[in-house]
């Protein structure tokens, strides 16, 4: 099965997707399972999950969360199958919430200059359910993905990739695939390290194109 595990709708202000588009790109472009991840935000769970009967993707539900260190931004995790909204903005305060909930917190595009690396490794106690976004959608620069994919493989952790779509037309873009059959099969496949690593990260245009949600455009 294929997954793309970064995902952003309008309930994003800087993407333009609306829940059903982002369902029916999906179902366009072969993507069994997505995660939507928007940017500390949840409003859009119930969304999908209605649109969801009428399309065979499944939906993982999840958040983009930036992290807050004083005046700094110290990068952004994901959460992955998540059941509420996380409200932390400290790296220990995100990944013990998104633990107690039996999700995976996923340290998103780590070497990306444009987006703020991440730099709260030292505030990681427990690294028992840490994954590397190892492949990103709108990481332009090769050599950044290449660092992360090779982090995870030096570490030995867990591997995710997503598209990080903010319009529809970068769904699926990047991707994992894995042998099983729904959610639960992806999860034991992510936390065995049992996936592989699929796509190439999309044009730059789209970052401008996606700026348009901020002004509340949407397709």
């Amino acid at each position: 099965m294929k997954a793309d595990l970064h995902i952003h709708s309008i309930y994003s202000q800087d993407a333009i997707s609306k829940p059903r588009t982002v369902l029916e790109m999906a179902t366009e472009r072969g993507v069994d399972i997505i995660a939507i991840t928007d940017h500390n935000a949840a409003q859009s769970w119930r969304d999908f999950a209605y649109e969801a009967r009428r399309f065979p993707v499944r939906v993982v539900f999840g958040q983009e969360i930036k992290l807050v260190n004083g005046k700094y931004n110290d990068g952004e995790l994901l959460g992955l199958f998540l059941s509420r909204p996380i409200q932390s903005a400290t790296a220990a305060g995100v990944i013990a919430e998104i633990a107690e909930q039996g999700g995976i917190a996923v340290i998103a595009h780590p070497f990306c200059d444009r987006r703020s690396e991440f730099r709260a490794f030292d505030q990681i106690d427990d690294w028992s359910r840490i994954a590397i976004e190892a492949r990103n959608g709108r990481t332009f620069k090769k050599r950044d993905n290449e660092m992360a994919e090779s982090l995870a493989e030096r570490l030995a952790l867990p591997a995710t990739a997503g598209s990080d779509a903010h319009t529809p037309f970068e769904i699926g873009s990047v991707y994992i695939e894995f042998d099983g059959k729904n959610i639960d099969d992806l999860k034991r496949a992510i936390l065995h390290r049992d996936v592989r690593i699929g796509g190439e990260p999309s044009s730059a245009i789209f970052t401008l194109l996606s700026g348009f949600g901020r002004f509340g455009i949407s397709v």
